[in-house]
């Protein structure tokens, strides 16, 4: 299988010379396989170019398949501008976690209210179904596929996607699991319940051959943003590391990050990679990258 990035930076795009190499285009991914229906994860803005190049390069696959982490602006407000909903003959079947105050269906379908936008889902051509996800195994077609949910201040999923004894692992908005209370009373039992997350969370990336993981701040400046919903660069490769991935790509970046601060954050996450013998590679995430797993 191969992983196509199209957008991979966090909370709002950010284009511009200072943002060309990694992009600024908020977060959306494409997992790619022979035979098998097109896999999109998550529709920030990335996603326009995702469309076209369906329509351009790939027009006979039909079936698509989008699977949100969360529904967070960043990562559904390129939804609207997805060719394929367009066009009839096209079935797109949109996954996301499941909600409690309205379904999927009522929260994609609001940021296209006529107040918002000029075309209504109710015109929107192509074949569109929703399925609602909770922690749980199930089949896109030849991928056995998996969801875990994440910490984050809205319900959100990680996916991980299996194939031809291959993994992929998609872990974006999320931060290490922390006693948020403050309160020392709850402390004992808070700790149980932390330790047991994470070691959960280890488990459903362990041995993946790619893991594309939130890594959004620097570790100085996490200390200013705890309860944020997003890692740290350090919190990101400790997972990294102890969960055994052959492969880290730093993800989410943040949008006031300029590209010469994001390749310095990697280059002094490199020497890592002698510690670690499973570690091939730590890099990031950037706009057309295509990754070969």
């Amino acid at each position: 299988m191969q992983v196509k990035f199209w957008g991979v930076r966090g909370s709002i795009p950010s284009p511009g010379p200072d943002t060309a190499y990694f992009g600024g285009n908020t977060a959306c991914l494409q997992i790619y396989a022979e035979g098998q229906p097109v896999i999109i994860l998550d529709a920030g803005t990335g996603i326009r170019k995702a469309g076209l190049d369906l329509l351009k390069n790939h027009p006979d696959k039909k079936e698509i398949h989008i699977f949100f982490s969360h529904t967070h602006w960043d990562h559904i407000q390129g939804l609207p501008f997805f060719a394929p909903l367009y066009i009839p003959g096209y079935t797109v079947t949109i996954h996301g976690p499941m909600q409690y105050e309205r379904t999927l269906a009522e929260i994609l379908d609001r940021q296209m209210e006529y107040t918002y936008f000029p075309v209504r889902v109710a015109e929107l051509q192509a074949k569109i179904s929703y399925t609602e996800l909770k922690e749980q195994e199930f089949m896109v077609g030849g991928f056995k596929a998996s969801s875990k949910y994440m910490n984050h201040p809205v319900l959100c999923l990680g996916y991980r996607f299996e194939k031809g004894g291959k993994s992929f692992v998609y872990g974006t908005d999320h931060e290490p699991y922390y006693n948020y209370l403050g309160d020392d009373e709850t402390g004992e039992e808070m700790g149980l319940i932390i330790e047991e997350q994470t070691q959960r969370l280890e488990e459903f990336v362990k041995g993946a051959d790619l893991l594309v993981m939130d890594a959004q701040y620097k570790p100085e400046e996490y200390a200013t943003h705890l309860g944020w919903g997003h890692c740290s660069t350090d919190h990101a490769l400790d997972l990294a590391i102890k969960a055994q991935v052959k492969r880290f790509a730093l993800f989410h970046h943040d949008p006031d990050r300029s590209d010469e601060d994001e390749k310095a954050m990697i280059e002094r996450l490199q020497p890592e990679l002698k510690k670690a013998s499973h570690l091939k590679e730590i890099f990031g995430a950037r706009e057309g990258l295509v990754v070969d797993i």
